[in-house]
């Protein structure tokens, strides 16, 4: 091997090695990009405040207990997040002003505050003992400030701050709607 083909092997040889260097180079630039970027993202996701995600059903119900039977007004929330929920308050909100709290006195209810976990259900009870009592005195609330039964609504607080606003069943609404018009 003579010295001009030896320089031309060196001259490749340094030339692989430059080329080996810039992918690596670019291999190193890339991996260090994805780096940054998984530690935004874990820090946005760790960083960032659970929300509460929750649905309810409100409406009368039965509760039937082998040969008894009561009449109510059931409320069931259900916890949708996949965080642990605490349910603080159940109040009954018509104005944004005025509002009425709502305590679970039944043996049939739970008792706030009320903590739920993914999946899990709180049944929440007001007994109405075959009159409609209850009805009335939501009726006669509304008609004294001066509110219509269509803004009639639940709110539901949580620990987190969060409140969650749900209409009330059609057929409930009807009776309270149905006392309210008969008020003078």
């Amino acid at each position: 091997m003579n010295e001009k083909e030896m320089a031309l092997a060196a001259l490749q040889a340094a030339k692989d090695a430059a080329d080996w260097a810039f992918w690596s180079m670019i291999g190193t630039w890339l991996s260090g990009l994805a780096t940054f970027l998984a530690v935004c993202v874990s820090l946005h996701l760790g960083l960032k405040k659970p929300k509460a995600q929750i649905s309810c059903r409100i409406g009368e119900s039965v509760f039937f207990n082998g040969p008894y039977k009561k009449n109510g007004v059931s409320i069931v929330v259900t916890n949708l997040s996949l965080y642990t929920v605490k349910v603080t308050s159940i109040i009954w909100e018509f104005k944004k002003s005025v509002s009425f709290y709502q305590p679970f006195d039944s043996q049939y209810s739970v008792k706030l505050p009320q903590k739920l976990d993914y999946g899990e259900q709180a049944n929440f009870w007001i007994d109405l003992d075959g009159d409609a009592e209850w009805i009335q005195k939501i009726a006669e609330g509304l008609k004294e400030q001066g509110a219509e039964p269509k803004d009639f609504r639940c709110v539901i607080s949580v620990t987190t701050g969060e409140s969650f606003t749900f209409e009330v069943n059609k057929s409930l609404m009807e009776k309270i709607n149905n006392c309210y018009q008969k008020i003078t």
